[in-house]
């Protein structure tokens, strides 16, 4: 589904050559103080007019790329400045306040199927939902271990990294985020992450 949003204005068909490549797209998002918790303020780019939600499941590393447990992630990126060119995609989604973690960690054995839960995701405008969308995990193209297995390939990673694993929920074009906008995002046995919006 993001290739479907990301390749509306980008050159080509990079990102559905990608979806359905050998290799997934993984790629760094941000480092502890460029995230927040529960009811932190996620951020808008001060040069992007097109910030948007990303709602995902994902999961966090133990020793040796273990998955031990689930969370949730809403990955606030900026579609225009990735849109203008696919090399702008750090600057789309690393800067302050991109990255909503929570509102709990589930440890694996509590989660029954990780490909089986819903997410639901719920923007509110001045006290009233302006968009409301919904995913089942059955869709997510990749099994975690093997984004696990091309993570750490070469390339040894800490405890405690987590991987968020795409977004099935796209929210329309005309529905960009606005500083005073509340995101709610919620999943089965995972809890709701609620992040207020502000500009940067």
């Amino acid at each position: 589904r993001s290739a479907d949003m990301r390749d509306d204005d980008s050159e080509q068909d990079i990102y559905s050559r990608v979806y359905n490549a050998d290799r997934p797209e993984i790629f760094f998002k941000a480092t502890p103080a460029r995230c927040v918790g529960p009811n932190g303020f996620v951020g808008i780019r001060s040069d992007s007019i097109l910030t948007a939600t990303e709602p995902e499941l994902a999961y966090v590393l133990g020793e040796d790329g273990e998955i031990v447990g689930y969370t949730l992630c809403n990955d606030v990126s900026a579609w225009d400045i990735e849109r203008d060119n696919p090399l702008y995609l750090p600057q789309s989604k690393v800067f302050y306040g991109c990255c909503a973690l929570g509102p709990m960690f589930v440890t694996a054995s509590e989660i029954d199927d990780p490909y089986n839960l819903n997410i639901k995701c719920t923007v509110i405008r001045n006290d009233k939902p302006i968009y409301e969308g919904g995913v089942n995990t059955s869709q997510i193209n990749w099994k975690f271990e093997e984004l696990t297995e091309f993570l750490c390939r070469d390339n040894p990673v800490p405890v405690g990294t987590v991987v968020s694993t795409g977004t099935g929920i796209i929210v329309p074009n005309d529905l960009p985020l606005a500083p005073g906008d509340i995101v709610e995002i919620e999943a089965d046995g995972l809890g709701k992450l609620s992040n207020p919006v502000k500009q940067l």
